[in-house]
């Protein structure tokens, strides 16, 4: 669930003489605000719209005059009106504020390096997770938005420093490259860093038996690209082999001669003819082929 507040603070300052309102559409009301007798006119008539960048627009009294006398209503020395859209710069305790309700990471700080100046229309702030650019540094540009009117959006970002307390799974004992990693070869570490990088391990569970496609060295930090699922067949295996050719189906015993996990497609030697086949992988030491 994306994080949401109320944007209240930092009102853009208005043209003086100028009619702040809180939508885009211009209606007789909101003249009438400065023209009584315009009150006359249905509450609701649209009279134009006004700009989300907050630029003032001037409806012209003469032409308020021809609306009024369209509606059956005289007036004389109607004034020019000037209205402009309520705008704000989202401020920094405001993008933290929705920040930190869309992360929801207990203890997350986060330091506001630079943002957007654009006025945005008064509306909510929002800045949701997949507004943040991939990286592994605590460094992030963050992209957002201002919800205003009828669920329209003006953009905004942000770039950020975020760091929280995490636990990342670092080598205890040198691990070869290709074996098993056993849990007296790990260990946690909890330290500051950032919570949004999603290549480190976090867990023994995530390591633990897996194995390592290069050797690991002591004191560093295991991350999941470095390691890999253990082949659900090796190379040399005997593989048991369902083969299905129409209505015909037979089960016979073959030698890998590649490795592969379940889904995966690896080559068997047949040990009646000597002849190579592929197959599906479909678990421990099984395949099937067609």
């Amino acid at each position: 669930m994306i994080g949401v507040i109320p944007a209240l603070l930092a009102i853009v300052s208005t043209p003086s003489g100028c009619q702040v309102i809180a939508r885009e559409m211009i209606v007789a009301r909101d003249v009438a605000a400065v023209v009584p007798a315009f009150a006359q006119v249905p509450a609701d008539f649209p009279l134009g719209y006004v700009l989300s960048s907050g630029e003032p627009r001037i409806l012209r009294g003469a032409d308020l005059q021809r609306i009024a006398k369209n509606q059956k209503l005289d007036l004389d020395q109607v004034p020019d009106v000037c209205f402009v859209r309520e705008t704000f710069v989202p401020q920094p305790e405001q993008i933290r504020d929705a920040m930190l309700a869309t992360l929801k990471i207990d203890g997350a700080k986060i330091e506001i390096l630079s943002f957007s100046q654009h006025p945005a229309p008064a509306g909510e702030l929002v800045f949701p997770r997949n507004g943040i650019q991939p990286s592994a540094q605590s460094e992030v540009l963050w992209r957002g938005y201002v919800r205003y009117g009828d669920n329209l959006t003006f953009p905004v970002w942000a770039k950020v420093r975020i760091t929280a307390t995490i636990t990342r799974v670092v080598v205890a004992a040198e691990i070869p490259a290709g074996k098993p990693i056993q849990a007296s070869q790990v260990r946690l570490e909890s330290l500051e860093g950032s919570p949004l990088d999603e290549t480190l391990a976090s867990s023994v569970d995530e390591v633990v038996g897996l194995i390592s496609r290069s050797s690991l060295h002591a004191g560093s930090a295991i991350r999941k690209a470095q390691i890999e699922r253990p082949p659900d067949v090796a190379r040399g295996d005997l593989v048991t082999v369902q083969v299905f050719a129409g209505a015909a189906y037979l089960k016979l015993e073959g030698r890998a001669e590649s490795a592969g996990v379940t889904g995966s497609t690896i080559l068997v030697r047949n040990l009646s003819s000597g002849k190579d086949f592929r197959a599906q992988v479909t678990g421990k030491d099984q395949a099937v082929t067609q």
